[in-house]
């Protein structure tokens, strides 16, 4: 009988059992990868490095697709899979894209964020992180640059490179 297919799925977890459910996966000879990053917190008496989560409610689970489906009965913690076009079309992260990604989280010090919905020329935005935090503009690209740009009716508009994972889309 021939080995079934390992791939990366998506699961859904309950929240703030994210490190749980990745231990039970541990435990039960699963592969699974819970992205976390160190980062310097500040509290107001001193600094502290901590791990924390950079995609909160999700982990990626390398099974085949009969295991897959028993996670969710044996795993407390894992309600779903994320799905593209219906419940039977799990989402499969490429081989590749996860090592990479895992690469990208072990090698970097500077903050690791998702953009989950990409930015078009002219979205509203607002920056999230530096010495611009709080800063609304519109985004816009410039060659390979991006900017955020703030109009300044009359006279014109100044811009600023930023980012894209600095920026949060808002609504106008």
């Amino acid at each position: 009988m021939m080995n079934a297919e390992k791939k990366w799925f998506v699961a859904f977890v309950k929240s703030c059992q994210e490190r749980r459910v990745a231990e039970q996966l541990r435990d039960s000879g699963v592969d699974c990868f819970l992205p976390v990053q160190r980062v310097v917190r500040q509290w107001s008496d001193r600094k502290k490095e901590v791990d924390v989560l950079v995609l909160k409610g999700l982990i990626f689970v390398r099974t085949d697709e009969k295991r897959r489906i028993e996670l969710i009965k044996d795993i407390y913690g894992i309600y779903a899979y994320m799905n593209a076009g219906g419940a039977y079309h799990p989402v499969i992260i490429p081989d590749k894209q996860m090592q990479t990604f895992m690469y990208m989280l072990g090698q970097t010090e500077l903050p690791v964020t998702v953009v989950t919905e990409p930015l078009q020329p002219g979205d509203k935005v607002r920056v999230l992180r530096g010495s611009l935090a709080g800063l609304e503009g519109e985004f816009i690209e410039n060659g390979h640059h991006h900017q955020v740009f703030v109009r300044l009716d009359i006279l014109g508009a100044a811009s600023v490179e930023i980012s894209p994972a600095d920026l949060e889309k808002i609504n106008s």
